[in-house]
């Protein structure tokens, strides 16, 4: 037996469709690609049945009086057809809701001021960002989120059409009425927007993401580069900087350096690194963790003999493993099991819920997996972790003599 549908029921439909952007996007599409529109638009109601009649007969004529209220409605037509019944004859009843366009259902819905800025912005970036025409047939969602950064993401778009591949900090850019906060909060919709306005050769396709200023790397601008911290093991080397072994700078000078170091000392933990004892010709750089990356491109590093000291936990050996991913000649440092039995009385615990997930780690030679498996195994102890300032300084003297 068909349910009645009641005006409200119709209204909370309409109002789903809305938030699904289905008439917006059908206006977009007989706006710029000249497609059939959806109005008048048509809602189909479900005729009484004979038993709803005689048995519900209240019911149905309560139905009729709502549903008749719609007819009222600016733009809205109820269509009528008489129905035949075995018991109750000749009835005339509503047979569907024809709503004659957007602007009557958004003014039935409550969305009248919300549909008219759509409207003004999709003339608004029509008529400045005409290239923008195709990105408009299929984002009718994002023409709404933003509906009143408009204007200020029209004037950045036309900003980067004229000035591509600025090479400057976003807070340097001057953009009229804009202040660079905005291209700050809105880098997500802004990309979307110069990927499409943009030639191929005026972006930087490698950087996707918007992680790790993806933004600023995609659309030439300058950012804060990652700092790397070390510390000059050998003073004739600190000699260099007038004395000074503690040093930090932007990964792209770090990439400059020109020193004749012999070994290189990679440690997650700060506290390590600024401890790490004297050895010459050589640097501690210390303070990364995951980090790591930003090592990637220095290239003199695989000159230098390399060594990484971290947790002997699952996320210590994962690290190893990314580094020598970069450098294949790094060593690990007091990360073997026999420092791990050595020190079984400074064991900890690695939640469990924050180990490392994979299984095998593609860079550990044959030794250090054999440990990353058996910490995985929990063969010593459940989520066995050995942080590296636990291990006693001796043992690290000892290594390095």
């Amino acid at each position: 037996m068909p349910a009645l549908k009641s005006s409200q029921q119709i209204h909370t439909q309409l109002e789903k469709q809305w938030q699904k952007f289905t008439f917006q996007q059908a206006y977009l599409a007989e706006h710029f690609a000249q497609q059939a529109c959806v109005f008048p638009f048509m809602v189909n109601l479900p005729k009484p049945t004979d038993k709803q009649w005689l048995h519900h007969y209240d019911e149905v004529k309560s139905w009729l009086l709502d549903i008749n209220k719609l007819s009222k409605v600016q733009g809205f037509t109820l269509e009528k057809q008489q129905a035949n019944y075995a018991n109750m004859g000749k009835q005339i009843i509503p047979a569907r809701l024809i709503i004659s366009s957007t602007e009557a259902l958004a003014r039935y819905l409550g969305k009248w001021q919300q549909w008219q800025k759509f409207q003004s912005n999709i003339e608004l970036i029509n008529q400045a960002l005409p290239q923008l025409n195709a990105w408009l047939l299929t984002n009718a969602k994002e023409i709404n989120k933003y509906q009143s950064d408009w204007p200020k993401l029209v004037s950045v778009c036309q900003y980067f059409l004229k000035y591509p591949q600025p090479n400057c900090y976003i807070r340097q850019l001057t953009i009229t009425g804009v202040d660079t906060k905005f291209i700050e909060q809105h880098k997500s919709i802004l990309k979307s927007l110069l990927d499409e306005l943009l030639p191929a050769s005026q972006i930087n396709i490698n950087s996707e993401k918007l992680a790790e200023h993806g933004f600023e790397k995609r659309f030439g601008l300058l950012y804060e580069q990652p700092q790397i911290r070390f510390r000059l093991l050998d003073a004739q080397l600190a000699q260099e900087f007038s004395g000074v072994s503690d040093l930090s700078m932007p990964v792209a000078q770090f990439q400059q350096l020109n020193l004749l170091i012999d070994k290189v000392f990679i440690t997650e933990n700060k506290v390590n690194g600024l401890a790490f004892p004297p050895v010459n010709n050589a640097m501690v750089i210390f303070g990364l963790g995951y980090g790591i990356q930003s090592l990637k491109q220095v290239n003199w590093l695989n000159t230098c003999q390399l060594n990484y000291w971290g947790d002997i936990d699952t996320h210590g050996f994962a690290i190893l493993s990314q580094l020598r991913g970069y450098f294949s000649k790094v060593q690990s440092l007091l990360m073997n099991e026999a420092t791990l039995l050595a020190c079984k009385e400074f064991w900890g615990q690695e939640p469990e819920h924050k180990s490392h997930k994979a299984q095998c780690l593609p860079n550990l030679n044959e030794q250090e997996l054999a440990l990353y498996q058996n910490l995985k195994q929990n063969k010593y102890q459940p989520c066995l972790r050995l942080e590296q300032e636990r291990i006693p300084f001796s043992l690290l003297e000892q290594v390095l003599k």
